[in-house]
């Protein structure tokens, strides 16, 4: 975060949400894994390890997935973006380039020693900054650029390439906020002159830098899921919602037989869910258990909570045993002896249409 003289943490958190909420913020979004995977045999390869269908992804378009192991438990996820018919761009999570990478190249060097494929990991070649809020747009318009930011030719989940004052750049319109967002990577060396650029574009616009912690507090308001946070070594897609998905991809992929065992069909699996406290003003943290119905055992945890500033209450995700059938239910979230009644909702607390991602 980018404390103003005598702020505090919390109060410097609250005012870079409310920047991306209302005009437009910044961030060093660098640490953003990213593997570039070329050849031949390069879309038929990334449709064995991701869960989506990559088949029909067309040159300039962008789609999310996830990725899992053998066991089929989610390992990473991120952003598949097709550069060519031959040449794929993959965002990891910041934590996972390498461990995907690793499990990339395992499979190509021991099983499909046939494929014609090349990965290189690029994350340190490029310096990214997320440019994201409803003034975004009018931000990056204001640089100089060969790109047609018109939201009708650069909608959500489309990639172009070309320049940014006169740098060569790649810009991604994909979202971890919830608003309107610009992830604008350029060669590393001019990382910092890109970065002053877009933040003197953004003076006249409300403009402000945001840190990793407004980020999460942003990700969590908007439900989306923070690979390593949300999830742990037992979750498997079924229990993120991506049970239908599965059905429709008709080719096989990494961990999928391992969906179909019986521990992967249990009804009694923790899935990922919103949990809303009764009272707006109680407090939730990391790590709570949230109990069975008699209060007697854990059903499950609290995996990410915060005070939400764009919604004056606190809000909280978590994995709780069968928490999409009992949606509504209310429970009892218990922290060093201390219980708060939540009710189990929507991952989705702000704009669960999604509307301003279009905007």
């Amino acid at each position: 975060y980018y404390p103003r003289h005598g702020e505090r943490e919390a109060e410097a958190v609250t005012r870079e949400v409310r920047a991306v909420r209302e005009a437009a913020g910044l961030l060093d979004y660098s640490p953003l894994g990213k593997l570039e995977v070329r050849g031949r045999d390069a879309r038929g390869f990334l449709n064995r390890v991701y869960v989506n269908n990559l088949l029909t992804l067309r040159p300039g378009a962008a789609r999310y997935g996830l990725v899992l192991n053998e066991t089929g438990i989610v390992m990473d996820d991120g952003v598949v973006v097709c550069l060519a018919e031959d040449h794929f761009l993959l965002h990891t999570t910041s934590g996972g380039a390498t461990a995907v990478r690793e499990h990339l190249e395992e499979w190509l060097q021991c099983e499909w020693t046939d494929l014609d494929v090349l990965v290189t990991d690029v994350t340190t070649a490029w310096a990214t900054a997320m440019l994201s809020g409803p003034a975004a747009r009018a931000v990056l318009e204001a640089v100089p650029s060969d790109i047609d930011l018109d939201r009708e030719a650069f909608p959500h989940m489309q990639f172009r390439a070309g320049h940014l004052a006169g740098v060569p750049c790649r810009v991604l319109r994909a979202s971890f906020t919830g608003e309107v967002s610009f992830e604008i990577s350029v060669p590393a060396g001019y990382g910092r002159a890109a970065w002053e650029a877009l933040l003197a574009a953004g003076r006249d616009h409300g403009l402000l830098p945001f840190g990793l912690e407004a980020l999460m507090v942003l990700r969590t308001e908007k439900g989306y899921l923070h690979v390593g946070t949300d999830t742990d070594g037992t979750t498997m897609p079924q229990d993120l919602g991506w049970g239908r998905a599965i059905e429709r991809q008709a080719a096989d992929f990494v961990g999928r037989r391992s969906l179909e065992l019986a521990v992967g069909r249990d009804p009694g699996r923790r899935q990922f869910t919103g949990l809303e406290p009764l009272d707006p003003a109680a407090r939730l943290s990391d790590g709570a258990h949230v109990l069975t119905p008699d209060g007697t055992a854990s059903a499950g945890y609290v995996t990410s909570a915060c005070y939400s500033p764009t919604l004056g209450r606190t809000v909280a995700l978590g994995l709780v045993a069968d928490a999409r059938a009992r949606r509504g239910e209310v429970v009892k979230a218990w922290y060093a002896g201390e219980s708060v009644p939540v009710r189990l909702v929507s991952p989705a607390f702000y704009d669960p249409e999604g509307a301003r991602l279009d905007d």
